[in-house]
C-alpha cells in the first residue's frame, strides 16, 4: 500500500521489518497484535499497518502472511485508500475523512488511555544496547500514508522506554514521540473485526511508554515482557476478556500464534471476530463436536455389536430403516434437528474447518440416509382414509420433515466446505433435489391447490362447510403440514446459497429450476377459507423459489434463456382472476403477480454490472420463523450475505474498463433483449386468443400490463418502464400494420389506452406528491418540484436529469441507505446506474451546453464517477456525502426519472395512434379506439384543451357508417361534455342530427345525452333545439324510443315545476322559472305546426295517463297563466315575444287540456276576434278562435253578454274568412250556439247560402267568372257549417225555405244542392270545393256516402285521374275514415278499473252498429283498388294521403288483410320516412294478428315492391343509403318478430323466385326484367340482418340448389352453342383455355344469333349474381367457422349470427362486383366474355384453388380475410375473364346436383392455401 511492496510469505520481510528469528525454546511473550483478538480491543475497527501509529516493540513483528489477503484486510485496505484519497488535499477532504479523524483522535485521548509498561528481562540490556544502532540503521523506515500522516500530525501520545538498570527512567521526563520520530515502523496488519463495535467510552486504550534513546533488539532471547496496566475495569468490561489457557500455547512450539490454535480457524476461514463472537464460535464447535462424538460412538457400537444388541443404548440417537439396499442407519428426528442447528451455528461463525473433515464426511453419510429415505415415501393426501391411515400419513410427514432437515444440513456442509473436495458429491446434491421435488409434488403443491369444495362456487349461494375429503384431512393436520413447508422453505434457501457458492452442472440446474417453476406457478387460494397452509405462508416459500431462480439467472448466464422459456411457457398455469393472481405484496404499491415481479427482477439483473454473480439473500427470505433456530439462521444469512458481497469477483478499476460506454452498452443491450423477448412472447400468445376464449393469455397480458403500471412510480422496479416501452413499440407496430386483423388491432388499442392512462395517472401522482413536499428549507425538494414542473411544460433540461446531484443520485442514495444486501434492491440499484450512464453516454457529445453551466470536464468527471459506481456498489457512499433521502423524495425522484423516460415521452404518439384508429375502415377498431380515448379523458380531461383535433375526430365518428361506431362516438362525446361542460355548445348540434339515426340504440343514446345537456345548460336556444329533437321522437316508429322521449320530456319540462306555486314564500323564484319555461315553449312551437301537434299529444298523455297527472295539470295551469300575462305585457317573458307565438302556444294547451283555462282569461281574447285588417291579425284571430273553440265547452261561468258579443263578431267575419279559418270559426259558433240556445242566426246564415247557390245551378261559370267565385265561396261556407252543425232539429225551417225538397234530413238537402256542382261539366274551380263540401258533410252524416249521386261523383273523380280532384277526394275520405277510428283518450272506451262492471255501459260503442260502419265498409271495398294505385304513384302528396287511408281501413278491419298486405310491404320501401313508418307499423300489427295469411302473400308482396321501386322510385337496386341497407329491411324486421319457420319459408320461396327457364327468358327490354328482379332480390338477401346461423345456412342451401340446377344447364348450353366445345373437350380443358385457343386461331369464331347470345349472357349474369351473393353471405356471416366442425355443427347453427369485423369493406366490394356484372352485356364482345367467365366459374372450383402470396395479401387488404368454405381462397368477386385457375369440376348433367365444393380428398393433403413455414418449406393448412 502507498507504493510499498509487501511480501506475504511466512518468514520473509513484511513492510521492511524482518520476521522473528529462531531462538531458544523459552516461552515468548505475545505481542500486542497477537494478544489483541483476546481482548475487548478487537471490537475497535483498526487500520492497515501503514496507517497505524506503531508502538515501539522490543523485537521484530511477526509475519502477516496469515492476514494479508483476508476479505477483512482487503476491505480495510480499500477503506484506508478511500480515506487517503480524501486526505490528499485539504480543500477536497471528504466529510467522512474528517469524521474518521475526529473519531481516532477521540480514541487517542490520553485521559482514557491505558498505560502499558514493558519490563526488560534479565541480561537483555546488553544485547539490546549493542544491536539497537545497527538495527536502526538496517531497518528501512516506511513513510506514512496521507491519512496516517494526518492522524500523526493531529495527535499527541506520550511514550517512554523503561529499562531494569535505570530506575530513573521509570519516572523520567516523557518525550513526545511525534516531535522526534516522524516515521515509525508499522505493525502487522490485522483483519478488521466484524462484530458489534463497543462504545468508545468503554474501550481501554493502550498507552505505550518506550525508551527515547534505544530501540528494542531483535533477539528472541531478549524479548520484553509486556505488562498491561489498565485503568480500573468494571465487571462488565472484565467479562469481555476471554481466558486463554497455557495449553493453547504449548512450550517449545516456536512462533505459536492464534492461527496455529483452534481459534485460528476463524482467521483461516477469512473471518476476524470479537471475543464474544469467538466464544460463541468455540461453544458452537464444542457443542457440535460433542454431538458428533455421541452420534459416532453410537454408530460404531451398532456396527460392532449389531443393531439389536446396541438398540437400547442407541435408540435415542439412531434408528434403522428398511430399504431395498438393506438396513440404513438414520438419525432420530430430534437429533437430526439438533445436528442441523449445530451445523448451522458452526457455519454461521465460519468455524467449519474446526471440525475434522472425516467427521463431516460421516455426518454427510448419515444425512444422506435420511434424504434417500424420502425417495420411496408417499405424502399424498387420501380422500377415504381410515384413522390408522391418517396416523401413518402423519408419521410419514414427520419423517419427511427430518429428511428435509437432513438435506439442509447437507447443503450447509457442502456450501461452507466448498473448498474441501471430500465434502463435495453429486450424489448428495441429486438426492437433495429429489427429496425437495418429492415433497413439493406429492404434498405441498397438491395441498395448496386443493379447495374446500370440489365444485365451483355459485354466486349468491351461501358457503357451506368444506365438502372435499382431502381438504378436510389436510386441515386437521395443518400444523404438521405447515411445519414441513417451513422446513422445505429453509432447505430451498440453503440450496440457493449453495448454488451461488458452487458451480453446478446443467442437469442439477435444470432440476433446481424445475422445482422453483413448480412453486411459482402453483395456484394459491384466493381466500383463507380455501387454504390449508395459509395464503401468505405459501407466498413465503414461493418468494424463496423466486430468489433461488434469480440467483441461478444471475450466476449461470447460459441458463438465462432456458429460465425465460420455462417461465413464459408456463404462463397458462397462472390464474386469470386478478384477485387470486396478485398476491405479491409490495410496501408502497398494490399487490402484483409474483411472476411479474420475477420478470422485472430478471431484467434488472441483466442490467447490473457482473450480474448478481453471488447474490445475497432477498428480504423475502428474512421472514420470522417460529422454530428455535430461526434467530441464529437469520443472523447466519446476514453474515453470509455480507460475505458473498465481499468475496465477489475481483472488480476492475475504472482505468481498466475501456470507458463508460463499453461498460454500459452490454448491460443495456442485455436488458433490452430480455425485455423484448418477454414482450414478444406475451403478445404473440395474446394476439392468438381472446378474452372470451379458453386461453388465458389475452387476460394475462392485461394483468401483466397493469402490474408494470402499478410499480411504475416505485424506485424498486425501474425495469417496468423498459418492459412497457417495448410493449408500446410492439403494439404500435401491430395497430399500424397493414395486415393486422381487427382482433389484433383491438388488442393493441386496448393495451395502448391502458398504458397511456397509466402515464397520465403517473403524471397526476407526481404533481400531487410534489405539492405535498415542504419546499422551504430543502433544496432536494425544490429541485424535484422544479423538474416536475418542467416535465409538464416539456422544456426540461436534460443536463439536470443526469447531473451528479440530480434525481438519479437521490434514488441511488435511497436504495443504498435501505439495504444493498437485499438482492432485489441491489438489482434496482444497478439498473438505475445503468440507465443513468446510458442517458449520459447517449448524449455525451456536446451534451452539456454553456447555458447549463456545465463544462466538458464536468461531463468527464460525471462519467468517471458513474464508472466507479458501476464497478463498486459502495463507492458512492465512501467517497461522496449526500443529504439523507426520505422515502417520499426517492419516490418523487423515481417518478421524475420515469416521466422523463422514452415511455412517457411516447404519450403523444400513443394518442395519435388512437386518433388514427378512429378513422379505420373496421367498426370494431374504431369503437375500441374511442373506448381507449375515454380512458385517457377520464384520467386527464385537459387533453381536450390541448388537442382540439380530438373532439373533431370524435365528431367525425358520430356520422360513421357503422351503428357501433356511432354509438361509441356519442358515448365518448357524452364523456367529453361531462369532463368539460363548456363543450356542450360545440357538440349538441351534432347530437341533434343523430336523433333521427337508423339505429334504435343510437337514437336512445342521443336523447339521453341531450337530456343531460339540457339540464346542465340555461341557454334558451340550446334548450329549444334539444326539446324539438326529443319531441320529434314522440312519434317514432319504435315504441321504446317514443316512450323514452315521453319520459325525457316529462323529466325536463314538467317534473322540475311540480310543487312550485306562483303564490307563497318562493313565488318570485317560481315565477322566474315558469317564465323561462314559457319562453322556451313559445320558441319551440314557433318551429312548425307539426311540433305543436306532437306537443299537444304529449301534454294530453301527461294529464290523463301519468301517475302524477294532477301535478302536471297544475303545472300546465301555471304556464297558461304566465302566457296570458305575456299577451298583455310581452316584456314579462324572456325576449319579449310577439303575441302570435304566444297565442299559438296557448292554442296547444287549449287543445290538450282545456280545463286549465279560466273564464277571465277567455274574456281577454275577445278583442282579438274583431280585427282582421292585416295578416298578423289573421294569425292572432285564428289562434284566439282555436282557444275559444276548445275551451268554451268546459266553461260554465261565462255570461251570455260576452257570448253574444263573441257570436256576433264571429258571424260578421264569416264571409271574409278562408277555409283554414272557417275550419275553427264554424265549430266555435256552433259551440256558442249550444251554450246560448240561439240557433236561428246560424240557420238563417246557412239557408241564405243554400238559396244563393241553388239559384246558380244553371249558370255558365265559364262565361261568368264572378259568379263562379261567389258560388265557390258559398260552397265552402255550406260545407263547413254542414260538417260542424247539426241542423236536423230545424228541418221544418229548411223545408219551408225549399219546398221542393222531399227528404227527411238537412244533410240530404245540402247534398241535393251540392252534387250537381261536382259533375265533370262544371269548371274545376266549382267542382273541387263542391266535392270537398260533400266529403265534409259526409263526415257528420255518413249515410250520404251510400247515395248513388255521391258514389257516382267519387267514381268520376277516380276514373278521371285528375290529381287535384283525387287529392281533394282522398283528403275528405281520410278525414272520414279517421273520424271512424277510436281516438286515443276520447273516453269512448272505458279504462280498466273504472268501476264499470258490465252491460251496455261497459261495452260502450264497441258493438253498436252505426251509419259510420256501413259507409266505411262500402267506400273501402268499392274504392280500395284506386286508393292502392294512388298510394303507389309517384305523386308524394297523393301517396301520403292514400297511404293514411290504407293504414286507417286496415286498422279498422274494413278489408281483408291480404288485399292491402303487398301494398303495405311496398310502401315500407318508400323514400318518404313518414309513409314507410306508417306502413311498417300497420304491417307489423297485421302480421302479428294474421301471420298465416300474410305468409302466403309475401312473394306477391316482393313482386309488388320490385315493381314499385322500378316504376315509381326508378331504381332496381336492392339497397339504399350509406352504409348500404336492404330496401326490404322493414319487411325482414317484421318477419323476425314472428315464427322462425315463416322466415325460412320466405327465404326458400324468395330463392326459388330467382330461378328461370332459359327457353322462356325474356330479354326484349334494354334491361331484362328478370335480371333486374334477381339483382333486387339477391342484394336484399345479402344485406338482411339475420338473427341466427341456421337462417343463413338455410338460405345458402337453397341458393346453391338453384345455382347448381339452373347454372349447370346454362353452362352446358353455352358450351354447346356459343363455344362449340365437344364433350371430350370439356374433360380435358377449361372453357377459358378452349376460348383462348379458338380466339387465337386464324378461323373466326362461330356466329350465333345475337338475340340468343344476349339470352345466354343474361342467363350467365343471373347465375353469376346468385353465386356472388351466396359467396358474400358466407363470408360476411362467417359461416365457415360455424360449419367446419361436424361434431358441433348443429350446436353452432343455433347460435346468434354475427357479421365479421370487416363487413363494411366486404359489402363495398360485393356491391361493386354486382354493378360490374349488371353492365356485362353492353356489347356482343362483352356478352361473349360474360358467358366464358360463367362457364369457367361453374367448371372450376375457385374455393379450393391455391392462392399466391400476392393474392392472399390483396384479399386481406380488400377485407376478404375470412374463407368461405374449407380453406377457401376464392377471390372477392368472380372474374369475368376466368380469374385465377382453380380445380376443375367434373362434368355434370343438368339435372344432377354438383359435388360439394371445397371438400377434396384428405388422404394426400388437406385442402387450403399453401403456407410457408419459417424454414421456407410449404405445408398445407
Amino acid at each position: 500500500m502507498d507504493g510499498q511492496s509487501q511480501r506475504h510469505d511466512r518468514g520473509e520481510p513484511s513492510n521492511g521489518i524482518p520476521a522473528p528469528s529462531s531462538g531458544s525454546g523459552r516461552i515468548r511473550v505475545p505481542t500486542v497484535y497477537e494478544a489483541l483478538p483476546y481482548t475487548p480491543f478487537s471490537s475497535i475497527i483498526h487500520f492497515s499497518p501503514a496507517d497505524n501509529i506503531t508502538p515501539p516493540l522490543a523485537f521484530p513483528t511477526p509475519s502477516t502472511s496469515y492476514f494479508s489477503e483476508t476479505p477483512e484486510v482487503i476491505d480495510a485496505r480499500q477503506t484506508l485508500e478511500q480515506l487517503s484519497a480524501g486526505a490528499s488535499s485539504a480543500e477536497h477532504a471528504s466529510e467522512r475523512c474528517q469524521q474518521t479523524l475526529r473519531d481516532v483522535l477521540k480514541l487517542l485521548d490520553r485521559s482514557s488511555l491505558t498505560q502499558v509498561n514493558f519490563k526488560v528481562t534479565k541480561g537483555s540490556s546488553n544485547s539490546r544496547s549493542s544491536g539497537s544502532t545497527e538495527q536502526q540503521k538496517a531497518a528501512p523506515v516506511p513513510q506514512l500514508s496521507p491519512f496516517g500522516s494526518m492522524v500523526f500530525n493531529n495527535s499527541n501520545v506520550s511514550y517512554r522506554y523503561l529499562t531494569p538498570e535505570s530506575e530513573e527512567s521509570r519516572s523520567g521526563p516523557q518525550v513526545n514521540g511525534h516531535s522526534k520520530n516522524k516515521s515509525i515502523p508499522p505493525t502487522p496488519r490485522l483483519p478488521t473485526p466484524q462484530s458489534r463495535a463497543t462504545p468508545a467510552g468503554q474501550l481501554p486504550a493502550i498507552h505505550v511508554t518506550p525508551d527515547a534513546d534505544k530501540l528494542p533488539g531483535g533477539s528472541q532471547s531478549s524479548r520484553l515482557q509486556a505488562v498491561v496496566v489498565s485503568n480500573s475495569l468494571t465487571p462488565a468490561q472484565r467479562a469481555e476478556y476471554h481466558y486463554v489457557s497455557e495449553t493453547d500455547h504449548p512450550p517449545g512450539v516456536q512462533g505459536a500464534t492464534p492461527s496455529r490454535t483452534q481459534g485460528g480457524a476463524f482467521l483461516n476461514a477469512h473471518r476476524s471476530v470479537s471475543g464474544d463472537q469467538k466464544q460463541k464460535g468455540d461453544l458452537a464447535v464444542q457443542s457440535l463436536q460433542a454431538l458428533l462424538s455421541d452420534i459416532f460412538d453410537a454408530e460404531d457400537r451398532v456396527q460392532s455389536e449389531g443393531p439389536e444388541a446396541a438398540f437400547a443404548e442407541t435408540n435415542a440417537l439412531l434408528t434403522t430403516r428398511e430399504t431395498e439396499d438393506g438396513m440404513r442407519l438414520v438419525l432420530q428426528s430430534p437429533v437430526q434437528a439438533r445436528l442441523e442447528s449445530g451445523v448451522q451455528k458452526v457455519v454461521s461463525n465460519g468455524r467449519l474447518e474446526s471440525i475434522d473433515t472425516g467427521s463431516l464426511v460421516r455426518t454427510q453419510k448419515l444425512c444422506e440416509n435420511a434424504v434417500l429415505e424420502m425417495e420411496t415415501m408417499s405424502l399424498q393426501v387420501g380422500e377415504e382414509w381410515s384413522e390408522q391411515d391418517a396416523e401413518e400419513w402423519v408419521q410419514r410427514l414427520a419423517l419427511a420433515e427430518s429428511g428435509v432437515t437432513a438435506a439442509r444440513a447437507l447443503m450447509r456442509i457442502m456450501g461452507a466446505g466448498a473448498h474441501i473436495k471430500e465434502l463435495q458429491s453429486e450424489d448428495y446434491l441429486r438426492a437433495v433435489l429429489s427429496a425437495i421435488r418429492s415433497v413439493l409434488e406429492t404434498c405441498i403443491v397438491p395441498v395448496v391447490e386443493d379447495r374446500a369444495s370440489k365444485y365451483e362456487k355459485i354466486r349468491g349461494v351461501r358457503e357451506e362447510a368444506p365438502s372435499n375429503p382431502s381438504f378436510v384431512m389436510a386441515s386437521l393436520h395443518q400444523v404438521q403440514l405447515r411445519t414441513l413447508m417451513h422446513a422445505t422453505t429453509k432447505t430451498l434457501r440453503a440450496l440457493g446459497e449453495f448454488l451461488t457458492i458452487s458451480n453446478l452442472d446443467e442437469s442439477s440446474l435444470s432440476s433446481v429450476e424445475s422445482c422453483c417453476t413448480l412453486l411459482i406457478f402453483t395456484e394459491n387460494a384466493s381466500t383463507e377459507r380455501d387454504s390449508v397452509l395459509g395464503i401468505q405462508n405459501f407466498e413465503t416459500i414461493r418468494r424463496c423459489a423466486m430468489d433461488v431462480l434469480a440467483k441461478d439467472f444471475a450466476k449461470y448466464t447460459p441458463q438465462r434463456q432456458g429460465i425465460f422459456d420455462a417461465l413464459l411457457m408456463s404462463l397458462d398455469k397462472l390464474p386469470a382472476a386478478k384477485l387470486s393472481a396478485r398476491q405479491y405484496r409490495l410496501p408502497d404499491s398494490k399487490p402484483i403477480q409474483l411472476v411479474s415481479a420475477l420478470l422485472m427482477r430478471l431484467v434488472q439483473t441483466s442490467a447490473t454490472y457482473a450480474g448478481e454473480s453471488v447474490m445475497g439473500a432477498s428480504k423475502a427470505n428474512e421472514d420470522d420463523e417460529s422454530d428455535a433456530g430461526a434467530e441464529s439462521e437469520s443472523s447466519d444469512e446476514a453474515h453470509d450475505d455480507e460475505d458473498v458481497s465481499k468475496v465477489s469477483a475481483k472488480k476492475q478499476k475504472p482505468g481498466q474498463t475501456g470507458g463508460l460506454l463499453s461498460l454500459v452498452r452490454p448491460l443495456h443491450d442485455a436488458a433490452q433483449a430480455n425485455a423484448s423477448y418477454i414482450v414478444k412472447v406475451l403478445l404473440h400468445r395474446a394476439a392468438s386468443s381472446s378474452k372470451s376464449s379458453d386461453e388465458l393469455y389475452r387476460k394475462l397480458i392485461d394483468i401483466f400490463t397493469e402490474d408494470f403500471l402499478n410499480v411504475l412510480p416505485s424506485s424498486d422496479w425501474p425495469s417496468a418502464e423498459m418492459l412497457l416501452r417495448t410493449l408500446v413499440l410492439c403494439l404500435i407496430s401491430m395497430v399500424e400494420g397493414t395486415k393486422s386483423t381487427s382482433s389484433v388491432c383491438t388488442l393493441g388499442l386496448e393495451l395502448l389506452g391502458t398504458i397511456a392512462a397509466g402515464i397520465l395517472n403517473l403524471q397526476s401522482t407526481a404533481r400531487s406528491t410534489a405539492r405535498s413536499l415542504d419546499l422551504d428549507d430543502c433544496e432536494v425538494n425544490k429541485h424535484l418540484a422544479d423538474l416536475i414542473e418542467q416535465l409538464e411544460t416539456g422544456d426540461v433540461d436534460k443536463s439536470s436529469l443526469v447531473a451528479f446531484d440530480g434525481p438519479y443520485r437521490s434514488v441511488v442514495e435511497y436504495l443504498q441507505t435501505r439495504d444493498l444486501g437485499d438482492a432485489q434492491l441491489r438489482s434496482a440499484h444497478g439498473y438505475h446506474i445503468m440507465q443513468w450512464a446510458s442517458l449520459l453516454c447517449g448524449g455525451r457529445e456536446g451534451f452539456i451546453d454553456s447555458s447549463s453551466g456545465g463544462t466538458p470536464k464536468a461531463s468527464k468527471d460525471l462519467q468517471s464517477n458513474l464508472e466507479h459506481m458501476l464497478l463498486d456498489l459502495q463507492w458512492l457512499e465512501h467517497n461522496h456525502d449526500h443529504p439523507t433521502v426520505s422515502a417520499s423524495q426517492a419516490r418523487l425522484a423515481a417518478m421524475v426519472l420515469t416521466l422523463s423516460s422514452k415511455l412517457c415521452m411516447m404519450f403523444n404518439k400513443i394518442l395519435n395512434v388512437l386518433l388514427a384508429a378512429m378513422r379505420s375502415d373496421q367498426p370494431k377498431v374504431k369503437s375500441r379506439a374511442m373506448k381507449s380515448i375515454v380512458m385517457l379523458l377520464e384520467k386527464d380531461p385537459s387533453i381536450l384543451d390541448r388537442n382540439a383535433h380530438v373532439l373533431h375526430s370524435i365528431n367525425s365518428c358520430a356520422g360513421d357508417a357503422s351503428p357501433l361506431v356511432r354509438d361509441s362516438a356519442l358515448m365518448l362525446l357524452a364523456d367529453c361534455v361531462r369532463l368539460r361542460p363548456h363543450l356542450d355548445r360545440l357538440v349538441y348540434g351534432r347530437v341533434i342530427e343523430r336523433t333521427g339515426d337508423a339505429s334504435i340504440g343510437v337514437r336512445k343514446r342521443c336523447m339521453k345525452f341531450l337530456k343531460d345537456i339540457y339540464l346542465g345548460n340555461e341557454s334558451v336556444k340550446m334548450r329549444s333545439g334539444i326539446a324539438q329533437a326529443v319531441i320529434t321522437r314522440l312519434k317514432d316508429s319504435e315504441e321504446t324510443v317514443a316512450e323514452l322521449a315521453r319520459h325525457i320530456m316529462e323529466e325536463i319540462w314538467f317534473l322540475p315545476f311540480v310543487g312550485r306555486a306562483l303564490e307563497g314564500d318562493n313565488a318570485v323564484d317560481a315565477k322566474l322559472r315558469y317564465t323561462a319555461q314559457a319562453s322556451l315553449l313559445i320558441q319551440t312551437v314557433q318551429v312548425g305546426e307539426a311540433i305543436g301537434l306532437v306537443l299537444e299529444s304529449l301534454i294530453t298523455q301527461l294529464i290523463t295517463k301519468s301517475k302524477t297527472s294532477a301535478a302536471h295539470t297544475t303545472v300546465c295551469r301555471n304556464l297558461v297563466r304566465i302566457l296570458f300575462g305575456g299577451i298583455i305585457d310581452p316584456t314579462e317573458l324572456a325576449g319579449s315575444p310577439e303575441q302570435v307565438p304566444i297565442l299559438q302556444c296557448l292554442a296547444v294547451f287549449a287543445r290538450a287540456c282545456p280545463t286549465v283555462f279560466t273564464a277571465a282569461q277567455l274574456e281577454c281574447l275577445e278583442p282579438y276576434t274583431q280585427s282582421l285588417a292585416m295578416q298578423d291579425d289573421m294569425d292572432i284571430y285564428r289562434s284566439a278562435v282555436v282557444i275559444l273553440r276548445h275551451v268554451l265547452p268546459h266553461q260554465s261561468t261565462l255570461n251570455d253578454a260576452f257570448l253574444q258579443r263573441l257570436q256576433g263578431s264571429l258571424l260578421s267575419s264569416v264571409p271574409k274568412l278562408s277555409k283554414s279559418e272557417l275550419r275553427v270559426v264554424v265549430p266555435c259558433l256552433w259551440t256558442i250556439d249550444s251554450m246560448l240556445g240561439n240557433s236561428d242566426r246560424l240557420v238563417n246564415l246557412v239557408s241564405s247560402a243554400l238559396r244563393g247557390l241553388y239559384a246558380m245551378r244553371g249558370t255558365d261559370f265559364v262565361e261568368q267568372p264572378q259568379s263562379a267565385s261567389k258560388a265557390s265561396r258559398l260552397v265552402v261556407i255550406i260545407g263547413h257549417f254542414g260538417r260542424a252543425c247539426d241542423f236536423e232539429g230545424h228541418i221544418k225551417k229548411f223545408k219551408a225555405i225549399f219546398p221542393w225538397y222531399k227528404g227527411t234530413s238537412v244533410a240530404g238537402l245540402l247534398a241535393d244542392v251540392l252534387c250537381p256542382f261536382t259533375t265533370p261539366t262544371q269548371p274545376l274551380g266549382i267542382r273541387q270545393p263542391s266535392l270537398e263540401a260533400v266529403c265534409m258533410i259526409s263526415q257528420s252524416s255518413p249515410k250520404l256516402l251510400l247515395r248513388d249521386d255521391v258514389i257516382d261523383a267519387f267514381e268520376t273523380v277516380f276514373s278521371g285521374h285528375d290529381a287535384t280532384l283525387e287529392e281533394t277526394l282522398l283528403v275528405g275520405l281520410e278525414c272520414f275514415f279517421s273520424a271512424g277510428e277510436l281516438n286515443e283518450g276520447s273516453g269512448d272506451a272505458p279504462e280498466l278499473g273504472s268501476g264499470i262492471a258490465s252491460g251496455n255501459e261497459r261495452l260502450g260503442k264497441t258493438y253498436v252498429a252505426t251509419d259510420q260502419d256501413g259507409a266505411s265498409t262500402s267506400i273501402a271495398r268499392r274504392f280500395l283498388s284506386d286508393i292502392l294505385r294512388i298510394a303507389l304513384c309517384p305523386n308524394p302528396e297523393l301517396s301520403f294521403v292514400a297511404s293514411k287511408i290504407i293504414v286507417s281501413v286496415n286498422r279498422q278491419g274494413l278489408i281483408h288483410p291480404k288485399e292491402s298486405g303487398p301494398a303495405l310491404v311496398a310502401l315500407e320501401t318508400s323514400p318518404n320516412s313518414i309513409i314507410a313508418n306508417m306502413a311498417y307499423i300497420e304491417h307489423k300489427a297485421q302480421h302479428t294478428k294474421y301471420e298465416s295469411l300474410f305468409d302466403k302473400e309475401y312473394m306477391r308482396a316482393v313482386q309488388q315492391v320490385f315493381e314499385y321501386q322500378r316504376d315509381t322510385i326508378g331504381s332496381t337496386a336492392g339497397y339504399i343509403g350509406q352504409p348500404p341497407a336492404s330496401k326490404m329491411h322493414l319487411l325482414w324486421d317484421v318477419l323476425k318478430s314472428g315464427k322462425a319457420g315463416v322466415r325460412k319459408k320466405f327465404l326458400s320461396n324468395l330463392a326459388g323466385k330467382l330461378d328461370f327457364d332459359l327457353a322462356t327468358l325474356n330479354v326484349a327490354n334494354v334491361m331484362p326484367t328478370h335480371l333486374s328482379f334477381v339483382r333486387f332480390c339477391t342484394e336484399n338477401l345479402s344485406l338482411f340482418d339475420y338473427d341466427r346461423v341456421d337462417e343463413v345456412v338455410h338460405l345458402l342451401v337453397v341458393m346453391e340448389k338453384t345455382f347448381s340446377v339452373t347454372g349447370t344447364s346454362v353452362a352446358q348450353v353455352i358450351e354447346s352453342e356459343l363455344l362449340r366445345l365437344g364433350v371430350d373437350g370439356i374433360g380435358t380443358q377449361s372453357a377459358a383455355d378452349a376460348t383462348s385457343g379458338t380466339m387465337g386461331s386464324e378461323t373466326s369464331p362461330p356466329v350465333l344469333d345475337p338475340s340468343r347470345q344476349l339470352q345466354l349472357a343474361v342467363a350467365a349474369q343471373i347465375c353469376s349474381l346468385i353465386w356472388e351473393s351466396r359467396s358474400f353471405i358466407r363470408r360476411v356471416w362467417n359461416v365457415k367457422n360455424h360449419l367446419d366442425k361436424p361434431k358441433t355443427a348443429a350446436k353452432e347453427s343455433n347460435r346468434a349470427a354475427t357479421r365479421v369485423s370487416n363487413a363494411v369493406s366486404l359489402t363495398e366490394a360485393y356491391l361493386a362486383r354486382v354493378k360490374a356484372i349488371m353492365g356485362a352485356n353492353a356489347s356482343p364482345d362483352a356478352q361473349r366474355q360474360t358467358c366464358v367467365a360463367f362457364v369457367d366459374l361453374i367448371s372450376t372450383d375457385n374455393e379450393v384453388r391455391v392462392a399466391s402470396e400476392e393474392e392472399e395479401d390483396a384479399e386481406l387488404q380488400n377485407g376478404y380475410d375470412t374463407p368461405s368454405e374449407g380453406a377457401s381462397r376464392k377471390s372477392s368477386s368472380l372474374p369475368l375473364s376466368g380469374g385465377g385457375r382453380g380445380r376443375k369440376r367434373k362434368s355434370e348433367s343438368a339435372s344432377a346436383t354438383p359435388r360439394k365444393k371445397g371438400r377434396p380428398s384428405t388422404k394426400g393433403r388437406k385442402s387450403g392455401s399453401l403456407k410457408k413455414d419459417e424454414h421456407g418449406e410449404g405445408e398445407w393448412e
